[in-house]
């Protein structure tokens, strides 16, 4: 019953992982106006916007998760569409209500949090010696897409958010009674042996009439519909093809490149440092803002008199906990991904030592810079495989735009056929036939083609393109359509195949096969009920042993989380008996399968084995009362804001509340 629950659980978690991974950084509940900036936004929360750069960032990144995942039987037609964008946009708009709530409970997340959530869940980016392996952390980061200043965002808002997520959820209360109850529901056993009428004993002799199969045709006639399709040819542009393997830049190609893209490769310069931390309590006055900050003075001067023993002073004093833990130590970070204050105090020192004491907004922090690295210019032997990768690159999305122009013009200026575009650019023509009207997936409806070619052409504006006036009834090309990035597509139809009935004639073996099938069924499942009732009533006897049919199974103990072989309709008659009249027959109409006589002898409680899983009904119980809590304390939460969905005026259809 609650598989799903760990199922979905581990699903989340994986997404979050690769889509939202911590940082070693500072935060202040701030806006998304941090990450991305003043610009268009897609829609606001209480007037604070939610960028589109960040939507159009966390779509993409949906999307391009879901490929990875799903390899080869990804469907853009899906994933990436208008529905998705919604749904991404909607939990960007969920995320914005929790944060402006974090704000509210004055919520913040500390560096310490941060790096000892890292250190955490990132495990495998520690050496053997237990040392975090940096440059490969940023190696991650970058892969993603992502600015520290970004990153860091997005952490502390997942922090804050988690938080007050978990409030919600720890109110989340489940009743002893009703775990029980679920507990014993799940687990109560019963003692089964059963006996399958198969339709197979029946299909022997089973001879339909014409007049027979005429009239399952006519009661069954939409099933033999084939959909609307047409047959097409097409030329495809990829990116990926406008550059040779063994095309690269001359030295002097290259010397150009890398001044023009110098700053890119400029080592950022990084500190190192552990802090104390010395929070003041909310609402204290002047007086006790003193004298926290007197307290941080006196340990500042100890860590000078004593630098060997500022881990130490951290362990004791420092109410960062995650960085305590760590005697302060911060590990190293680049001047943005730490408030200001703090970092520029820890950059504004030439070289390892003590800062004054720097007052942020979490409080006041006594700081040891511990290491200093960074800041030069990398040459251009030490960057030149990167140098190249980043110049081919450049030079085929060069060629593809160009080339994507051209074909573009090409197709609509000669939209009598494709073989120009396909000659100028060595594309071949392709054919797919029986292209449906809806990319509801990567094939046709005939299933003639998968993979590349599926994923091609399930673009719905593609297909929409094809069913337009323009290329079925006058045969033109469509217009070139960039179907997944660096991949554009033009096609023309061939042939159109209106939705039509398939006659008997066509199907009349199909029909046949059905027929059987479905009479075999019915003389099964009559026979079934058939011997049901003689079993029943010879039960009654003074000998039941005595009345049991050859044929039955073992003796089979199931449960409603243990069912064994027996199919959900035969597990809801073995149970459905009350336990107070065991021994008794059942049976369960199987449809296809036949009918299952069950002969259930006796009721068992729980045994120890399933014992040992109460807690684990408890926690999925208190999780999903914890999910239900959540999702209504979003909802009233949102009910109270003012919120502007942008996006949906942008599609035609805005909508506020």
């Amino acid at each position: 019953m609650f598989d799903f629950v760990r199922t979905h659980q581990r699903l989340a978690q994986g997404l979050l992982l690769v889509l939202i991974m911590p940082a070693f950084v500072f935060f202040g509940i701030s806006g998304y106006d941090r990450m991305f900036g003043d610009g268009d936004s897609v829609a606001s929360v209480d007037g604070e916007p939610v960028p589109r750069a960040y939507f159009e960032q966390t779509y993409r990144q949906q999307v391009q998760q879901m490929q990875q995942m799903m390899g080869d039987n990804y469907d853009a037609a899906v994933f990436d569409n208008q529905a998705t964008r919604m749904e991404v946009l909607e939990n960007l708009i969920t995320r914005q209500a929790l944060l402006a709530d974090a704000r509210r409970a004055r919520i913040t997340v500390t560096p310490g949090e941060i790096q000892k959530a890292i250190l955490e869940q990132h495990a495998d980016l520690r050496d053997a010696n237990g040392k975090f392996d940096i440059e490969g952390y940023k190696r991650l980061l970058a892969a993603n897409g992502l600015t520290p200043a970004q990153y860091e965002a997005q952490m502390g808002q997942m922090l804050a958010v988690g938080a007050v997520e978990r409030a919600v959820a720890d109110s989340a209360m489940v009743p002893q009674t009703v775990v029980d109850g679920v507990f014993a529901s799940q687990e109560n056993r019963r003692v089964v042996r059963t006996l399958l009428v198969t339709p197979r004993d029946f299909e022997k002799g089973l001879a339909p009439t014409d007049e027979q199969l005429k009239a399952y045709y006519d009661a069954h006639a939409a099933a033999f519909d084939l959909p609307e399709s047409v047959d097409i040819s097409y030329v495809v542009l990829r990116r990926t093809d406008m550059l040779p393997k063994d095309v690269e830049p001359s030295e002097k190609e290259l010397e150009a490149y890398y001044q023009k893209h110098r700053n890119q490769f400029n080592e950022a310069e990084e500190r190192q440092a552990s802090h104390i931390l010395l929070k003041v309590p909310e609402g204290a006055d002047a007086a006790a803002k003193e004298k926290v900050k007197a307290r941080a003075e006196a340990l500042l001067a100890e860590a000078k008199a004593h630098p060997d023993k500022f881990a130490e002073l951290a362990k004791k004093n420092s109410e960062d906990p995650g960085s305590a833990e760590q005697g302060g130590d911060l590990g190293f970070f680049e001047r943005d991904t730490m408030v200001k204050p703090f970092a520029d105090a820890a950059f504004g020192l030439d070289k390892p030592g003590f800062t004054d004491v720097v007052e942020t907004e979490y409080g006041f922090h006594v700081i040891q810079v511990t290491g200093v690295k960074g800041g030069g210019e990398k040459p251009l032997a030490e960057v030149k495989p990167q140098l190249v990768k980043m110049w081919r690159e450049e030079e085929a999305a060069r060629r593809y735009n160009q080339a994507a122009e051209a074909l573009s013009n090409m197709v609509y200026e000669q939209a009598e056929s494709l073989k120009p575009a396909a000659e100028r650019f060595k594309l071949n023509i392709e054919q797919a036939k029986g292209v449906g009207r809806k990319p509801a997936a990567s094939y046709n409806t005939c299933g003639q083609f998968e993979g590349k070619k599926g994923e091609t052409l399930a673009n719905a504006r593609l297909l929409e393109q094809l069913y337009a006036p323009d290329a079925l009834e006058e045969k033109r090309n469509t217009t070139a359509i960039e179907v997944s990035p660096g991949v554009l597509v033009s096609a023309r139809v061939d042939a159109h195949h209106p939705q039509r009935r398939q006659t008997l004639d066509e199907v009349k073996d199909t029909v046949r096969q059905r027929w059987i099938a479905d009479e075999a069924a019915r003389l099964a499942r009559e026979a079934g009920e058939k011997r049901l009732a003689e079993l029943r009533k010879a039960a009654g006897a003074k000998d039941a042993k005595a009345a049991l049919p050859s044929g039955l199974s073992e003796e089979n103990t199931i449960s409603r989380s243990q069912p064994g072989r027996l199919q959900q309709p035969a597990l809801k008659a073995a149970f459905g008996v009350p336990a107070d009249q065991l021994p008794a027959w059942v049976g369960a109409d199987l449809g296809k399968d036949g009918y299952q006589l069950i002969h259930v002898e006796k009721a068992l409680p729980p045994d120890e084995a399933a014992r040992q899983r109460l807690d684990t009904y408890r926690t999925q119980l208190r999780q999903l009362m914890a999910n239900a809590e959540r999702q209504a304390w979003v909802d009233t939460l949102k009910g109270t804001m003012k919120i502007d969905r942008h996006l949906e005026k942008d599609s035609g259809s805005g909508d506020a509340e």
